[in-house]
C-alpha cells in the first residue's frame, strides 16, 4: 500500500473543487467549533466523488500522526452496489488494487482480518469499506444471502462440528430458500474454510453476548431442537425461523459495526436514505448508522445535490416535507448545536421576508451563508440556457391510428372483466401494454384467475382481442408495428434513420473522410438516448421493440428466416480461428487482429494528414500508407509475396522486441478472455495456437503487397495498438511488452464485434457477397474512422481509470473495461402473448437495453455492465429506465440527450435526470471542443502526445466561464438536449410550461416552507430570478 500523495491528488482538482476539499477538511479536523459533519451539495455532475476522494487523501494525511488510532478506516455508503463499484476507485487513493471492500455489515467477519494486516512503523493501515443501506441496514423480515445464513451458522455452532444432528438441524434452520439441506451443508463448509482461524474475535464477542443478552440464543435452540432429525422445515414454524433469521442478521450487523472503528464516513446521494440520519425515525436502521456516525472522533461526509425532498407542487406530496427534510439535515450537520440551528432558522426567514417584501435580499442572503458555511458548501456551474447550452426538444408524435385507439377500447373492456382499471397514461406510455404488463395488478389478476381456473368467459375474451406481440410474428422476423405513437416518434428519430447501420457512435474528431455508411451521420447529430418514464414497463417495452427492429433489419435478406436459438447457433461465425488435418485453415482472422507494431506506426492516420482544414478521404491516406510501405520494403528489389497474410508477418516487429517467440503466449494473449478458437475435426482449442506458430515461423523481412496499406491503417489489431500507445507517457521494453498484450486483448474484443451473426449479416448488406469477409471489417473500420473512435474512448478511460500515468496494471485495466463492452452478454427480455397463458416471448435485445430492475434479479445484478457499455461509442445505443436511484450514476461519456418519455413531477427531477449526461469532458462538450480546436489540434500533434489532450489543451479561449471551460461547457452546436415526446394537444404541454416557468424560480426555495406559495407570489408580482441576490454557498476561494 502507498501513502497518497496529497498534494499531487489536489493538484489534479480544479479550483472549485479544490476550494471545497480544503474548507471540509478545514472545518471537519480544525475548526474548534466543528461539529464533526459536513455537507457537499455541489450541483449534479461537478464531481462530488472527486472533492470527497480529495477529502480521505487529507484525512489519511491528517491522521497518520494520531496517537488515538493504530488504523484508518474509511466507510462509504451508497444507494447501491453499481453506485459502489462506479466510485470505490475513484475514492481509492492509495494505489492498492485490493483495497476497497464492497460488503455486508453482516459479511464483515470475513474482511476483518484484512483490516489490521500491512500496517508498518511509517504508516497506518487504510480501510475503505462500502456498504448500501438495503443490504446492510434495513433487515426486516428478511432472511437475507445464504452466505449470511451460513455465517450465523458458524458463528452459533463453532468452527467444528460437535453435535452431527444439531449441525444438521442449524443447517435445516438456515437452509433458506436452498435447494436441498445437503448442498446448504457443503456452502457451511466453504464458509468454515473462508473463515480460516475462525470469525473476528471482536465480532464473535459481540454477537454471542448480544444474543445471550436478548435471548435470541435460547430462541435458537430450542427452535433447532424441533428440527432434530427432520428432512425439511416444517410450515408451521417457518414463519418462527424466518423471523428469528431476521433477528439473527440485525445483531450480527450490530456486531459488524463494532468491528468497524470509522475515522471518517461518508454519505453519498444520502436523500435516498435520509431516514439512516434520522435519530427520531426510531428505526432500527437509523440506530444502527448512528453507531457509526457517533463513533468517538469520526468525522461524516454527506454527499448530495438535492440534500432534501425536492420542490413538490400542492398536487404531489405533503408541501412541508422539503422544510421538515432539510431542517432534519442541518440538525444532523449541527451535531446538536442549538444557537448554530436558530441562527440558520433566523437566517430564512429574514431572507424570505425581505424577499416578499420586495428588497433583493442581498444582505440577508450574506448573513445566512456565514450562518451555513460551516456546516455545508454548493457549487454550481452558470444554468443551462435554451438556445446556448440546452436544446429542448418537443417531439409531437402522430395522431393515434385507428389500431391505436381500438386497442386502447379493448384494454378498457379487459379492466372491466378484471375489475382493475388501467390507467390512460399505461396505454400512451407502454407499448403493446398487454405484453408488458406484469408486475402491473390488471396483468396479475389476470394471470391468477386464469392459473387457478375461475377466469370468467368475460376475461377469457377480453384478453383475446387486447393488441399483443404475435409469437408467429417474432419467429419469422416480421415487422412489427410499433403500437405506440410516442414510440413511433422516437423511432424515427433512430432507427427509421438507419441508425441500426452504426455499429459504433461516430467519432466527435475524425481523423478521415466518413464512408459509406457513416457519412449521412457526420453532422454530429448522433449521440445515445438515455430515456427516463415514471412507468416500470417502458424500459423494457420500449428497449424489446427498438432491438427487435434493429435486428430484424440487419439479416433482412439474409438466409436466416428463423428467429428461433437453433436458427442462430446454425450460422457460421466467420472470424473463428480454424485448423484442418492439424493446419492453420486459413490466417485472414489472424492478420486483422494480430496488433503488429512496425506497420501500426507506418499506417498512423495522424501520421499521414494534410495540415489543412479538410478531411482526408482514406482512399488518399492508403496511397501514402502503400507509398511507405514500398519505400521501406525497397519493393523493386522484392518479389511480391503469394498472399497478403505472408507479407504482413514476414514484416519485422511483429512480436514484442526482447519477449520470447512462443505460439503458446501468443495464442494466450490474443484469445482474450475465453479464447475464442474452432477446431473443425475435434475442437482441441488448439486452432489459434497453431495459427500463431505459422505467424511467428515467417521470416522477418520487410515485403510489399498492395494490401498492406489498409492493414497497415485500418486492421483492428494495430488501431488497438495505436489507441493504447497514444494514451502511455514514455513507452520502456517492460510496458511495450504489456502494451501488446492489451492490444491482443482489445483486438480479440473488436472480433467478437464482427463475428456477431446480426454483423455479418449488416456487412453482406452493406457491402455484398463479392468479397472476403474480413475485406469487408476492414472497409467498415475505414468507413467508420474506429482508430478516431477508440483514440477518443481510451482517452475517456485513461481520464477515468488511470490518473495522470498509465502503467501495465493501468493499461490491462483499460482494455479490459473496453473488452466488456465491446463483448456485453446477449440479453433477452420477455414479452407475453395474449393467449390463455400468456406465453413467454423471448426477444434478443442489443441495440437499446433496460437499465436497473427490481434489487437482486439479474439485470439488477449487471447493471455496472451495462453502464459500462452504454459509457462506450458501442451497442446499446438507447438505455431506459426509471428515474428511481439513478442519482451520481455517470452516463455522459457518449450521450448528451435525455428523454423524458415521462415528464417528471417537479423541476429538481429535470436537474436530476439532466445531470446524468451533463457532466465532466461529456459528449456534447468534446464534439464542441473539437469542432473549435480539433483541426488544428490534430495538424500539430507530435509523437507522445494525444490528439485529445491537446484539443483540450487548446481550449482555454472561453475565459467568461471561468474554470468550469473546458470541461463541463464549452459552447457549439452540440448541447444537452432535452427530448420531450408526447401527443398532440396533449395536458403535457401546459405541463411542461410550468415545471418550465418553476426551474427559473425554485433554487430561491432552498430551506423554505411552503414552496409553492412562496413561488407563487414571486410569479404574481413578477419576480424574476436576476432580482433576488442568490443564497451563495460557495466554499471560500483560496486557489
Amino acid at each position: 500500500m502507498n501513502m497518497p500523495d496529497v498534494n499531487e491528488i489536489l493538484g489534479g482538482l480544479k479550483g472549485f473543487q479544490r476550494d471545497a476539499v480544503e474548507h471540509i477538511v478545514d472545518r471537519l479536523h480544525r475548526a474548534p467549533d466543528s461539529s464533526g459533519r459536513f455537507l457537499v451539495a455541489d450541483e449534479t455532475g461537478l464531481g462530488k466523488s472527486v472533492i470527497a476522494r480529495g477529502v480521505i487523501a487529507s484525512t489519511i494525511a491528517e491522521l497518520q500522526n494520531a496517537d488515538h488510532i493504530n488504523r484508518i478506516d474509511v466507510v462509504y455508503i451508497c444507494s447501491s452496489t453499481d453506485l459502489a463499484k462506479q466510485n470505490l476507485r475513484r475514492l481509492n487513493v492509495t494505489g492498492d488494487p485490493h483495497l476497497g471492500v464492497t460488503s455486508r455489515l453482516t459479511m464483515l467477519a470475513l474482511e476483518t482480518r484484512r483490516f489490521t494486516s500491512d500496517a508498518s512503523l511509517l504508516r497506518k493501515k487504510v480501510n475503505l469499506v462500502s456498504f448500501t443501506p438495503g443490504t446492510s441496514f434495513e433487515m426486516g423480515w428478511q432472511t437475507g444471502s445464504q452466505e449470511e445464513r451460513q455465517l450465523l451458522h458458524v458463528l452459533l455452532n463453532g468452527m467444528a462440528i460437535v453435535d452431527a444432528t444439531a449441525e444438521r438441524a442449524s443447517a435445516l434452520f438456515f437452509q433458506g430458500g436452498v435447494a436441498s439441506v445437503d448442498r446448504f451443508q457443503a456452502g457451511i463448509a466453504n464458509m468454515r474454510t473462508a473463515l480460516g482461524s475462525g470469525p473476528d474475535p471482536v465480532i464473535q464477542g459481540a454477537f454471542t453476548a448480544a444474543i445471550h443478552e436478548s435471548g435470541l440464543q435460547e430462541q435458537f435452540e430450542l427452535a433447532r431442537e424441533q428440527l432434530r432429525g427432520l428432512d425439511v422445515c416444517p410450515p408451521e414454524l417457518r414463519r418462527e425461523v424466518n423471523h428469528l433469521t431476521a433477528r439473527l442478521r440485525g445483531v450480527l450487523a450490530a456486531a459488524g459495526v463494532e468491528s468497524l472503528e470509522p475515522d471518517l464516513v461518508i454519505l453519498d446521494e444520502f436523500q435516498r436514505f435520509r431516514h439512516l440520519i434520522d435519530p427520531k425515525s426510531g428505526s432500527a436502521a437509523s440506530e444502527l448508522a448512528h453507531h457509526l456516525f457517533n463513533y468517538p472522533a469520526a468525522k461524516v461526509l454527506l454527499l448530495s445535490a438535492t440534500p432534501y425532498k425536492p420542490y413538490t407542487t400542492v398536487a404531489g406530496d405533503n408541501e412541508d416535507d422539503h422544510y421538515r427534510d432539510f431542517m432534519t439535515t442541518l440538525e444532523f450537520l449541527a451535531g446538536g448545536d442549538g444557537e448554530a440551528l436558530e441562527r440558520i432558522r433566523n437566517g430564512f426567514r429574514n431572507y424570505r421576508q425581505a424577499v416578499i417584501a420586495g428588497s433583493d435580499g442581498a444582505v440577508e442572503a450574506a448573513e445566512l451563508r456565514k450562518s451555513l458555511l460551516p456546516f455545508m458548501s454548493r457549487s454550481e456551474r452558470p444554468r443551462l440556457e435554451e438556445g446556448r447550452d440546452l436544446l429542448v426538444r418537443r417531439v409531437v408524435s402522430d395522431v393515434p391510428t385507428p389500431e391505436d385507439l381500438r386497442s386502447y377500447s379493448a384494454l378498457q373492456a379487459f379492466a372491466r372483466a378484471i375489475d382493475s382499471p388501467v390507467s390512460l397514461d399505461y396505454w400512451k406510455s407502454i407499448p403493446y401494454f398487454a405484453s408488458f404488463m406484469e408486475g402491473y395488478r390488471p396483468g396479475e389478476r389476470a394471470r391468477e384467475q386464469i392459473e387457478s381456473g375461475v377466469a370468467t368467459p368475460e376475461l377469457t375474451s377480453t384478453i383475446g382481442q387486447l393488441r399483443a406481440i404475435q409469437p408467429q410474428a417474432v419467429r419469422n422476423y416480421e415487422q412489427l408495428d410499433y403500437a405506440n405513437a410516442r414510440l413511433r416518434a422516437f423511432a424515427g428519430e433512430t432507427i427509421e434513420k438507419g441508425w441500426w447501420k452504426l455499429l459504433w457512435i461516430p467519432p466527435s474528431m475524425p481523423y478521415l473522410s466518413p464512408g459509406e455508411v457513416y457519412s449521412p451521420f457526420s453532422d454530429g447529430s448522433v449521440t445515445k438516448r438515455l430515456i427516463f418514464s415514471a412507468w416500470s414497463s417502458v424500459p423494457t417495452s420500449v428497449a424489446s421493440l427498438l432491438s427487435y427492429e434493429a435486428e430484424r433489419r440487419m439479416i433482412e435478406g439474409s438466409a436466416l428466416s428463423e428467429n428461433t436459438a437453433d436458427a442462430r447457433r446454425a450460422v457460421s461465425s466467420r472470424l473463428d480461428y480454424v485448423t484442418r488435418d492439424g493446419r492453420a485453415a486459413s490466417m485472414s482472422t489472424l492478420m486483422l487482429f494480430w496488433p503488429h507494431p512496425t506497420l501500426a506506426e507506418v499506417g498512423d492516420p495522424l501520421t499521414l494528414l494534410d495540415s489543412d482544414t479538410e478531411l482526408m478521404l482514406a482512399d488518399d491516406a492508403r496511397r501514402r500508407a502503400d507509398d511507405r510501405i514500398r519505400s521501406l520494403a525497397g519493393a523493386s528489389e522484392q518479389a511480391q509475396p503469394d498472399s497478403v497474410w505472408e507479407a504482413f508477418f514476414s514484416w519485422p516487429g511483429s512480436w514484442p522486441e526482447g519477449v520470447h517467440r512462443r505460439a503458446d503466449a501468443a495464442a494466450f494473449w490474443l484469445a482474450g478472455r475465453g479464447g475464442g478458437s474452432k477446431n473443425e475435426e475435434n475442437d482441441s482449442g488448439d486452432a489459434l495456437k497453431e495459427h500463431a506458430r505459422l505467424a511467428l515461423t515467417q521470416a522477418g523481412t520487410p515485403r510489399w503487397q498492395e494490401e498492406l496499406g489498409v492493414l497497415a491503417i485500418h486492421s483492428p489489431g494495430n488501431i488497438a495498438y495505436r489507441a493504447l500507445a497514444r494514451i502511455c507517457d514514455e513507452v520502456d521494453q517492460e510496458l511495450r511488452t504489456s502494451l501488446w498484450r492489451a492490444a491482443a486483448r482489445l483486438a480479440n474484443g473488436i472480433r467478437s464485434l464482427f463475428n456477431r451473426m446480426d454483423v455479418q449479416f449488416l456487412l453482406d448488406k452493406i457491402y455484398g457477397h463479392h468479397q472476403p469477409y474480413w475485406r469487408s471489417v476492414l472497409q467498415y473500420c475505414a468507413d467508420g474512422n474506429l482508430q478516431s473512435v477508440l483514440d477518443e474512448y481510451c482517452f475517456q478511460l485513461k481520464l477515468e481509470l488511470a490518473g495522470s500515468g498509465v502503467d501495465a496494471n493501468a493499461l490491462s485495466q483499460i482494455a479490459d473495461r473496453a473488452v466488456e463492452a465491446l463483448t456485453l452478454r446477449t440479453s433477452r427480455y420477455n414479452a407475453r402473448a395474449a393467449d390463455e397463458k400468456f406465453s413467454k416471448i423471448p426477444i434478443t435485445v442489443r441495440f437499446a437495453l433496460r437499465y436497473g430492475t427490481a434489487v437482486g434479479d439479474a439485470e439488477s445484478v449487471r447493471a455496472p455492465e451495462v453502464r459500462n457499455a452504454f459509457n462506450s461509442p458501442f451497442w446499446p445505443f438507447i438505455l431506459a429506465s426509471t428515474s428511481v436511484g439513478q442519482e451520481g450514476i455517470d452516463f455522459h461519456w457518449w450521450s448528451h440527450s435525455i428523454v423524458h418519455w415521462n415528464l417528471p413531477s417537479n423541476p429538481v427531477d429535470f436537474e436530476q435526470r439532466e445531470g446524468r449526461v451533463n457532466r465532466f469532458g461529456g459528449h456534447a462538450v468534446r464534439k464542441n471542443v473539437a469542432v473549435a480546436h480539433g483541426r488544428a489540434a490534430l495538424a500539430a500533434v507530435r509523437p507522445g502526445e494525444h490528439p485529445w489532450q491537446n484539443t483540450f489543451d487548446a481550449a482555454v479561449d472561453r475565459p467568461e466561464l471561468g474554470e468550469f471551460s473546458p470541461w463541463w461547457i464549452y459552447p457549439g452546436a452540440a448541447r444537452v438536449e432535452r427530448m420531450i415526446v408526447h401527443f398532440p394537444l396533449s395536458r403535457e404541454d401546459a405541463q411542461y410550461e410550468r415545471l418550465r416557468d418553476s426551474l427559473t424560480l425554485y433554487r430561491m426555495m432552498l430551506g423554505q416552507p411552503r414552496q409553492e406559495d412562496m413561488m407563487e407570489l414571486l410569479k404574481q408580482r413578477g419576480v424574476a430570478e436576476g432580482q433576488v441576490a442568490q443564497l451563495d454557498l460557495r466554499p471560500p476561494r483560496r486557489h
